[in-house]
């Protein structure tokens, strides 16, 4: 009645009774964003409350729209982040929603030097739920750090320097960034900084066992 930019989703039988099955669905939030996913207003998603998200938890207006992040350019490339509020994922193409932030970021901001994107994570929207990432580095992301030199040089997954490094050059773990990188460091710099916890197996660093 109030065309589509006025237009939301009800479950009241006055409106259920009479549609056709096909347009029938299980979810308010579903309804929403299969009809009005172009929807400039944002009416049909800010009707939706706690008590009829799957979650049960706050307002979308609140919280912003679960696993539906994107990418966020309004001061350009280096200010760039990535968002779930509904303000900015409403109209966006499909192929340009992501599922978590950290997909986000690494699929739309790889070569932002600034790091603004991941410095934006926090441990609550990190799937592992860990402290920042500005803090403990990227998850299994991990290059050569030359800057003394090849006899000096480490592996490191913080984000300054992961950032903007060719895909190619990322390995999933600090031993294997070492052995394919500093595989001729006669100082072993590079392996004496591995530790139990970062070693795929979980065993003491290579620095107490000998190589």
């Amino acid at each position: 009645t109030n065309g589509y930019e006025g237009g939301f989703c009800s479950n009241l039988k006055a409106d259920v009774i009479g549609t056709p099955e096909a347009q029938i669905y299980e979810s308010e939030f579903e309804c929403c964003t299969e009809n009005f996913a172009d929807q400039t207003t944002g009416t049909c998603i800010s009707n939706l409350d706690g008590d009829r998200q799957p979650s049960g938890q706050p307002s979308l207006s609140e919280l912003g729209l679960p696993n539906q992040f994107v990418a966020v350019r309004a001061n350009g490339y280096d200010e760039g982040y990535c968002s779930n509020l509904k303000e900015f994922v409403i109209g966006t193409p499909e192929a340009q929603i992501y599922d978590s932030e950290f997909e986000c970021c690494t699929e739309e901001f790889a070569d932002q030097t600034t790091g603004t994107c991941i410095s934006k994570l926090d441990g609550d929207r990190q799937p592992s739920g860990q402290p920042s990432l500005s803090e403990l580095g990227l998850p299994n992301q991990f290059v050569a750090v030359r800057a003394n030199g090849y006899d000096e040089g480490y592996c490191s997954n913080l984000k300054e320097f992961v950032i903007g490094t060719p895909e190619a050059q990322i390995y999933d773990s600090e031993f294997e960034c070492c052995t394919e990188e500093f595989a001729d460091q006669t100082s072993g710099t590079c392996i004496s900084q591995l530790d139990g916890d970062r070693q795929p197996s979980g065993q003491p660093s290579l620095s107490e066992l000998g190589l």
